[in-house]
């Protein structure tokens, strides 16, 4: 990749952008141009999407190809839904604030699936790199999810935090609980996809609910293996 050239800042103009900046701005700009139109969109549509000239694109990124490879990892980075996690309304009550962090991680479930398909045709459009670019962009793939997982989960967890007085287990532990809890669903609606049936429609709402709650009834419950004279057991919250 080419490092980007800075132009002189012209009177009454902002300085420009220092290059990773830069990158990671177009990068921002582009994602949503190339999921909708896929490999087939143009440089400049890019270039319209990040608000620069395609001469400035080239100077970032070698051509193309390397530019929509660097958006689709970028996207794939968990640390992508920062933004978004960021964004929620810290003074809502904790169910509405659980239900928007389902609803961002429904999002990035189906997006995802797109994102990588994108990955095979960007490999397929430069095939005389395909395979280094290949393994390059794993390892990158692999770097970007263990350190984007760590700091999503530390956003959640800040979320969370002043909750942790109503919770019977550390914060920390409802944070994971949570992410098994949507991964779960995510893998059900993958697995279904790739099978070319319908996902299953889960209500985020009885996610949530199950996180918060579990799955027992209110009131005295009874164990249906015990014998009919058991005792009824009372539902501990």
């Amino acid at each position: 990749m080419n490092v980007a050239v800075q132009e002189s800042p012209r009177a009454g103009r902002a300085s420009p952008l220092p290059p990773e900046e830069r990158r990671r701005s177009i990068l921002r700009a582009v994602g949503p141009v190339i999921l909708e139109r896929g490999i087939s969109a143009t440089t400049r549509e890019l270039a319209e999407a990040a608000g620069v000239a395609e001469g400035t694109l080239f100077r970032v990124f070698d051509d193309k190809a390397t530019l929509m490879r660097a958006a689709v990892f970028a996207a794939l980075d968990p640390a992508s839904a920062l933004p978004d996690i960021e964004a929620i309304d810290r003074s809502l009550p904790l169910r509405d604030r659980l239900l928007t962090l389902v609803a961002i991680g429904f999002d990035r479930v189906g997006s995802m699936v797109r994102w990588f398909a994108l990955m095979h045709e960007v490999t397929r459009a430069m095939p005389e790199r395909a395979e280094a670019e290949a393994e390059r962009g794993r390892q990158e793939w692999m770097a970007n999810q263990e350190a984007g997982a760590a700091a999503v989960k530390a956003a959640v967890i800040d979320m969370l935090r002043a909750d942790a007085p109503s919770f019977r287990i550390p914060v920390e532990r409802v944070a994971e609980l949570f992410d098994v809890v949507v991964l779960g669903s995510a893998m059900q609606s993958g697995q279904a996809m790739r099978r070319g049936v319908p996902p299953p429609a889960h209500d985020p709402a009885d996610l949530v609910d199950l996180l918060l709650h579990g799955v027992l009834a209110p009131g005295p419950v009874r164990d249906r293996t015990a014998p009919p004279s058991a005792p009824v057991l009372e539902r501990t919250s």
